[in-house]
């Protein structure tokens, strides 16, 4: 896959050192280069990580470190949360072969979230997500070790790629591109701040939920960045006339 193609695999909040040096690994092994961590429980300069990536250090070399998700997924504009739990928030559920479509759009830029080893994903960083991928297994036993996951979505990355190579897949790409997360995030962050001057978040036990419900609606809508224009001229808009 064309390195300007292939996804951004995001490890946020990530525990065990040997898990970035195991995940590294992986990545190269199928072909995937580009990682990101964000706020790892451990220093980068950890010793146990080498030893684990195995000579995968130009992954480890060109990782980028973020002290948040929003920071990490600013330039990109579809984000996957990998997941095995059963969530509140509803998402759409993606399967490899339509995650694979996403990379035939040259203008698409793809990340692909993995939580913690202990807990995975909150539900806040799922809200920023447009869609979940769930890896089956074994229904009695379905926690993956992050490495493990990372290995099994890079695998089947591959895999795919090389099926559509040979059977000469010509894509058909959409007209619309969709609007990056960093004109999402300026959007909630306007949203939320005129939300919260007109007193909508009444029950303040509850803002985090119903900001997280609010920022899953418009992740859903596939939203351009012409969209995101009309919806902020919207705002300003109503702004201005609830002044008069």
């Amino acid at each position: 896959m064309n390195l300007s193609r292939m996804p951004e695999f995001i490890l946020v909040n990530t525990q065990i050192p040997e898990n970035l040096g195991a995940s590294a690994r992986a990545m190269l092994n199928f072909g995937q280069k580009k990682m990101s961590i964000v706020a790892p429980k451990f220093d980068l300069a950890n010793e146990k990580i080498i030893p684990l990536a195995a000579g995968a250090d130009e992954i480890l070399q060109g990782l980028k470190v973020y002290s948040t998700l929003g920071e990490a997924i600013k330039k990109l504009n579809i984000i996957i949360a990998t997941t095995n739990r059963t969530r509140s928030i509803k998402k759409k559920q993606i399967n490899f072969d339509k995650l694979c479509k996403l990379f035939d759009d040259k203008r698409n830029k793809v990340g692909i979230i993995f939580g913690p080893e202990k807990s995975g994903l909150n539900n806040d960083d799922i809200s920023m997500c447009d869609f979940l991928l769930k890896i089956e297994s074994n229904v009695k036993f379905s926690s993956l070790n992050l490495s493990h996951a990372v290995a099994i979505v890079s695998h089947e990355i591959m895999k795919n790629q090389k099926l559509r190579l040979k059977q000469n897949f010509i894509p058909v790409l959409k007209n619309n591109e969709q609007a990056s997360k960093s004109e999402l995030i300026n959007f909630f962050s306007l949203l939320e701040n005129n939300l919260e001057d007109s007193d909508f978040f009444l029950v303040k036990e509850r803002k985090n939920i119903m900001r997280q419900k609010i920022r899953n609606i418009f992740n859903k809508l596939e939203l351009t960045s012409n969209d995101i224009k009309t919806l902020l001229g919207i705002i300003k808009s109503l702004k201005k006339t609830s002044k008069k």
